[in-house]
């Protein structure tokens, strides 16, 4: 009885014709590229468990390693289950971080030198303490602030803190160094200046050598160059090394796999680069794609059946992706029945979204699992909030109470205390910069030395004012005062637009670099929820609810069906029913995406179309993509991607009923016309009208098209089609 015959039996599980090749190539490099739900890490163990029992090679002569814990464990937990009954032999699952800690160890240790881990968890108590004097925290975060107040002579804010963080990983993942520092964007001032800095710091103590995690990193590669008989000593103990995800690993990650499988180089590589998300992180999608040139014998295989999601799903994933053109040429297919089409819904505004969605989870079955899956964290509060007032429990998958702690929410609240009462000095000193009083620091020093517990707008009103300041505070007072009778979601419009806390908002962006989406979704967030609510105390306590239900979530991981995840942490997981939603220009693809693809940089945009096939591929049956026509007052566009998968799934053609043209002389079959298929961003076009341009965004009911005489224009794209406006540059 052969090895799959002996699985079958004793596992249950019957592998396809490509899973048995993966599993039976043992020597050699071989590349297996897994598409989603194609069995990969089923695939991954059987191929362990050849190598044990049928090739008799020892446990420890195994390298497993895969991307995070979860997976370790998940992939160990799988091991046991299937093999624990026929064999002793335990397969070591670990992280390449907990790989590179035990060779930094070694090496250290070996070498007489101390070290000391300066990550991991921190209080607000112990940031705060300063630079000089006993009981100094070593601890990164706690560096970096200092050396940016040196540097830039200010205090970081959390943003900047997780931006420059960022960066720092970034750089060191892709081993970059020296004036390539400057040119890697971050929008934390001095950013190359602060990372330098902080390295040097690191290894100017003569008792330790401080360490952050990705130093490990870094750090275990030199060494496994640098000390021969250490790295030898790694690849005559791992004769067979496998790794799990590895779309997602780092530059230096994947040179440090390279090094310890020479020189036999049995190697087994896992990886989807249709699925390779972290690139802001360090991963790099080009070691896969240059697998087969850094290993000419290698063997490249393609695991393509999907065992998941419905044909539709599959059909209509297969297809987005291929508007990527950096990748491996692939053809996911399914064998599962059909189901249901892909579904897009365009709401009015975001609060229909809102409202649909909850709605809509109301009626799913007490069995199904269902996730709702967004770009970006700020999503999931307004979210919660509608969930939690309809009753409706949920998982959180990435608990983040940053947002309740974030400055722009604190800068609100502190509104609204000064509405309550103007007499409170301390409170205007944290606010008078970022409304338009034009109040200085030296008319704060004269309210604290005057405090004569009577309304600041008076004491100043009785000073010596230049005539346009007096308009001003005077102006401030009675808004302040009508602040504190409004219902709170007036409240904030109110503070935003007639106390001009945006545009103090854009001045800040302008200075310091701050991400200007991020900061006004923010503002939109708080907005949203103080929708309905009565009072301003009602919107301060609605946000203490919240920020105590979003930490709690993470109890109800095995008590809800629901599920709400970014995109990013969605990944290897599965649900019956998925709600994508903000699918908007500007949050998927992000302005920053769309910006650097105007630019002729495609390496963002194509990481967002994976992000999103990422999302798409976490059905199984039921898939809706939501969009939206305005946030608050603003008008947006729907997504570029919600665009290409409606062509996919609704090609030109299928349409039951044709609209009417205006122009009935127009012959819409002229092959020099474009058609809706033929819009990307950047492409050459030639209107009627306004002559040539190019096309810099499109999604929705318009596109915008830079003209070269004409200058920038936003268009009814459906009046162009109609009539014929639009049409391809003759070659």
């Amino acid at each position: 009885m052969d090895f799959f015959t002996r699985m079958e039996q004793h596992t249950g599980v019957c592998l396809n014709d490509v899973q048995k090749q993966a599993v039976l190539h043992t020597d050699g490099p071989l590349l297996l590229l897994a598409s989603p739900g194609s069995g990969k890490t089923t695939t991954l163990n059987m191929k362990i468990g050849y190598l044990l029992l049928e090739k008799k090679v020892s446990a420890n002569r195994i390298m497993a390693i895969t991307f995070s814990k979860a997976s370790a464990h998940d992939m160990s937990e799988r091991f046991d289950r299937f093999f624990s009954a026929v064999t002793d032999e335990k397969v070591h699952f670990s992280t390449i971080h907990s790989f590179a800690f035990k060779v930094v160890r070694e090496s250290l240790r070996k070498n007489g030198q101390d070290f000391q881990l300066i990550e991991g968890n921190i209080s607000d108590e112990e940031l705060k303490k300063g630079f000089d004097g006993p009981d100094i925290p070593l601890h990164k975060k706690f560096i970096l602030k200092k050396i940016y107040e040196d540097t830039n002579g200010t205090q970081i804010s959390d943003d900047e803190m997780d931006e420059l963080m960022t960066y720092i990983s970034f750089v060191k993942n892709r081993m970059i160094e020296g004036r390539e520092l400057d040119k890697v964007t971050c929008h934390v001032k001095n950013a190359s200046d602060i990372y330098q800095t902080y390295e040097r710091f690191k290894k100017k103590r003569d008792d330790k050598l401080l360490l952050d995690f990705d130093d490990m990193l870094t750090l275990c590669h030199r060494i496994l160059l640098e000390d021969g008989a250490l790295l030898s000593k790694y690849q005559q103990q791992f004769e067979y090394i496998l790794t799990d995800e590895s779309q997602d690993n780092s530059v230096v990650q994947h040179e440090i796999v390279e090094l310890l499988a020479k020189p036999h180089n049995n190697l087994c590589v896992v990886a989807d680069d249709d699925q390779s998300i972290f690139m802001w992180r360090g991963s790099d999608v080009t070691k896969l794609l240059q697998f087969e040139k850094n290993y000419p014998d290698a063997t490249v295989m393609t695991m393509s059946q999907n065992y998941r999601s419905s044909q539709e799903i599959v059909q209509a994933s297969n297809q987005f992706i291929k508007r990527n053109k950096n990748r491996y040429a692939k053809e996911m297919f399914t064998e599962n029945s059909s189901h249901k089409p892909v579904e897009i819904k365009s709401m009015r505004n975001y609060e229909d979204q809102l409202k649909y969605v909850t709605e809509e989870i109301r009626k799913s079955g007490a069995d199904e699992e269902v996730a709702v899956l967004y770009r970006n964290n700020s999503s999931a509060v307004p979210l919660a909030d509608k969930l939690d007032k309809a009753g409706i429990k949920f998982y959180m998958k990435d608990i983040d109470a940053k947002f309740f702690k974030h400055w722009i929410v604190e800068d609100m609240l502190n509104f609204m205390r000064f509405s309550y009462n103007d007499k409170r000095i301390d409170i205007l000193e944290r606010i008078h910069t970022k409304f338009n009083a034009y109040i200085s620091k030296q008319q704060i020093a004269y309210l604290k030395k005057k405090n004569n517990q009577t309304s600041v707008f008076d004491t100043l009103l009785e000073s010596d004012l230049p005539s346009y300041q007096q308009k001003n505070i005077t102006q401030a007072k009675k808004q302040f005062k009508a602040i504190n009778e409004m219902e709170p979601d007036k409240a904030i419009r109110t503070i935003r637009d007639k106390l001009g806390y945006d545009r103090a908002i854009n001045k800040m962006i302008e200075k310091f670099g701050f991400n200007a989406e991020h900061l006004f979704s923010i503002l939109d967030t708080l907005e949203e929820i103080a929708h309905g609510l009565g009072t301003l105390k009602g919107f301060a306590d609605r946000l203490k609810e919240l920020e105590q239900l979003v930490q709690t979530s993470k109890y109800n991981k095995d008590k809800s069906p629901l599920t709400l995840t970014t995109f990013h942490s969605a990944k290897g997981l599965e649900y019956d029913k998925v709600y994508m939603i903000d699918l908007i220009n500007g949050v998927v693809p992000s302005k920053d995406d769309m910006e650097r693809y105007r630019n002729k940089e495609y390496g963002p945009m194509e990481e967002a179309v994976r992000l999103f096939y990422v999302g798409m591929t976490r059905a199984r049956t039921d898939l809706e993509l939501l969009t939206y026509n305005y946030k608050g007052n603003e008008r947006v566009t729907e997504s570029i991607f919600v665009m290409n998968v409606r062509r996919i799934t609704q090609p030109e053609g299928t349409q039951t009923t044709k609209r009417r043209r205006k122009h009935p002389d127009v012959d819409l079959t002229d092959e020099t016309l474009l058609k809706p298929v033929e819009i990307e961003l950047g492409k050459a076009v030639i209107h009627k009208k306004f002559g040539p341009g190019v096309i810099k965004e499109y999604g929705g009911e318009q596109i915008g098209i830079q003209f070269k005489e004409a200058g920038y224009k936003e268009l009814l794209l459906e009046f162009c089609m109609e009539n014929g406006l639009l049409s391809k540059p003759q070659i």
